[in-house]
Formats: C-alpha cells, structure tokens, sequence
C-alpha cells in the first residue's frame, strides 16, 4: 500500500504543477505560449485520470487490508549493512492480505463479488489456500497461495467469516 499511496502522491504532485505551468504560461504571455498551456494541460489531464485510478486502487487496498481474514507473510527481505555480517535489518515486509472482499498481493489487487467477479470457491490444503473466482457461468480462474493451516480455532473463524460474508463454504482439503 505504501507504494500505491506514493504513486497517488506523484500523480497530484504532476496535476498541480502543470495547473502551475498553465496559469504561468497563460499570465505571463511568452512567445508559444499556448503550446506551453497545451502541453501542461494534456499532461495534467492524464496526471488527474492516473491520480483518480490510482486512488480507487489504494482505497480497495485499504479496505481489503482493513478487514482481513487471512494475512500472510510470504517473505522478509534483509540486507546487510556494511561490512558487519551478525546485524542484519529488516527491509521490508511483504504482505498478502485476503478479505472477503478480495485479495492484496502488493499492489495487485484481485477482487471478490464486485465488478461481475464472484468467489466461487475457496479451499484450505495442509500447506495451501485456493481461490477460485470469476464471471457467473463462466470457467473460475484459481489463485493458490502458500498458506500453512492455522489451528482448530483459527480454522473454524476463517470457515464461518468467509461462509457468513460471501455464502461459500470453504472445503479443508486433507
């Protein structure tokens, strides 16, 4: 989310200054100075249309990220810092966030029950959890992510949020 929340950042830093560079072209009337606005105002609409998309994203990411069922750390990058091998930092931390609503990998976000894409299935394995999901009488597309089963407890709490949320019923898989 970090890096959707910097691109959203980016894309109105991009709309402003070109707002910036039209107001100055168009106040000060230099030579070409309407090419100049042009250019700034072709770049600012696609600076705005990128801002908005971007920002639809990052609010699905959060809400996915906000309400999730599943959170899974799939790795955690260190790097060393100079010569000295025994202290390692952590750099960073890469999350997979599954909700009712969808899944987060990173900035890839796959949603469920919006858009004409339903959750159709949803198994848990030994070492795994599978998704299938897609249009209404259409073939699913399946995502499996490495998951090692949690506890009894766990379990049965992820069973009935996705049961009562979505109305699948997950199948553990033996």
């Amino acid at each position: 989310m970090k890096r959707l929340t910097l691109y959203a950042r980016g894309f109105m830093t991009a709309t402003v200054v070109c707002a910036a560079a039209i107001a100055t072209a168009l106040a000060f009337r230099f030579p070409r100075c309407e090419y100049c606005a042009l250019f700034a105002l072709m770049g600012g609409t696609l600076a705005a249309v990128l801002f908005f998309s971007t920002r639809k994203k990052l609010i699905t990411a959060k809400t996915i990220a906000d309400s999730a069922v599943i959170r899974i750390q799939p790795a955690v990058v260190h790097s060393r810092t100079g010569e000295d091998i025994e202290h390692e930092r952590i750099r960073e931390d890469l999350g997979i966030y599954v909700s009712c609503f969808g899944i987060l990998l990173g900035t890839k976000i796959i949603e469920f029950n919006q858009n004409g894409i339903w959750l159709k299935s949803v198994e848990i394995g030994q070492d795994h959890i599978t998704f299938g999901f897609g249009a209404r009488g259409e073939e699913p597309d399946y995502i499996r992510l490495l998951y090692s089963r949690p506890d009894e407890a766990a379990l049965a709490g992820i069973i009935e949020s996705f049961r009562k949320e979505t109305g699948v019923v997950p199948v553990v898989a033996e």
